[in-house]
């Protein structure tokens, strides 16, 4: 039968969607923009096109469909109301686990999560049983999605919830700023305290998703999907350096002139905001830090994250460079 995916368009779910064409499973995807979901489509995916809050879309795209991918999500930027994220994440999901349980054929719900649910971690790794501690809209809303899930659960529907890290590789352009402020020579950490964030590498996440929808252990259970290991934020400075060839940055930045910076970064138009130095949303996710224990897929899905940290990194340079997003003269 069909897998359908929905957020195919996303970084995630381009990703996802060219895994299962290539091992030949029937994709078909839901989007709501039909030039972005071209590309899927010629290499293979059925199109359903339509938003993951109209209904009778929902019923076209889970026509024969056993399994259900459900990646929709609205990343988070300061400014947008939380009702956006209301509506795509929790009303959304609500709107799909109803139509998934009035079509009757779907057998596997994989849901994506994040680990941001738990908000910060500080040093000490936290598994899927820790408390909630949601610190913004998106992370709060994908809470109530994921609530949600749980409801449908406990009720006997056959679902698996992931919680991914800090997801890059080729096709992302969220960590973008990051090598080029890198590569400009231009990035400090912030303050002397290491920070710790907890990476995966696309593939890798990719797999941990696929074994949930096969595997029946999956079933009723939520996995935690990350690196082998966490990684500062100057080891994650040093591997970007790395792959693009040039000097790992040296120093810090005094936590008072970055919280400064981050200030007058909030004060610009938002047409002009990101390409500001620092804003408070960049700074907490410089200074606080964010891991998680891994044990349980390892232990229930014999899934590990294989791809070590540097070679992941010099796999994502070599697309900026590839699609022109960064400067070739100082790029390995």
């Amino acid at each position: 039968m069909t897998t359908l995916v929905t957020g195919a368009t996303g970084f995630l779910g381009q990703n996802l969607t060219q895994r299962l064409l290539s091992d030949g499973v029937p994709v078909r995807i839901l989007a709501r923009d039909a030039v972005a979901a071209r590309p899927l489509v010629h290499a293979g995916a059925e199109l359903a096109q339509g938003a993951i809050n109209d209904a009778d879309a929902l019923d076209r795209a889970l026509e024969g469909v056993s399994t259900v991918y459900h990646l929709v999500g609205k990343l988070f930027v300061p400014g947008v109301p939380v009702s956006e994220y209301q509506a795509t994440h929790v009303d959304g999901t609500r709107n799909l686990l109803e139509r998934c349980q009035a079509v009757g054929t779907v057998t596997r719900f994989v849901h994506c999560s994040t680990t941001g649910v738990l908000g910060v971690t500080g040093p000490h790794p936290l598994d899927e049983e820790a408390p909630y501690n949601p610190t913004n809209a998106y992370e709060a809303t994908k809470l109530g999605a994921e609530l949600l899930v749980r409801e449908r659960i406990a009720e006997g529907f056959p679902s698996a919830i992931v919680r991914p890290g800090l997801v890059y590789g080729p096709g992302d352009l969220h960590l973008l700023g990051f090598f080029r402020s890198i590569q400009r020579g231009l990035f400090r950490p912030i303050g002397r305290q290491p920070v710790l964030l907890h990476p995966i590498y696309i593939d890798d996440l990719t797999e941990g998703m696929i074994r949930c929808s096969t595997d029946p252990r999956a079933v009723g259970e939520c996995f935690h999907f990350a690196g082998r290991e966490p990684a500062t934020i100057a080891e994650l400075a040093s591997a970007i350096a790395d792959a693009l060839g040039v000097n790992a940055p040296r120093g810090y930045i005094p936590m008072a002139a970055a919280s400064a910076l981050a200030f007058a970064g909030d004060l610009l138009p938002p047409s002009v905001r990101s390409s500001a130095p620092l804003t408070r949303s960049r700074l907490d996710f410089l200074t606080n830090s964010r891991v998680y224990v891994v044990e349980k897929a390892r232990r229930m899905l014999d899934f590990s994250a294989d791809t070590p940290l540097r070679e992941g990194m010099k796999k994502t340079a070599a697309w900026y460079r590839e699609h022109g997003y960064l400067s070739t003269s100082q790029v390995a």
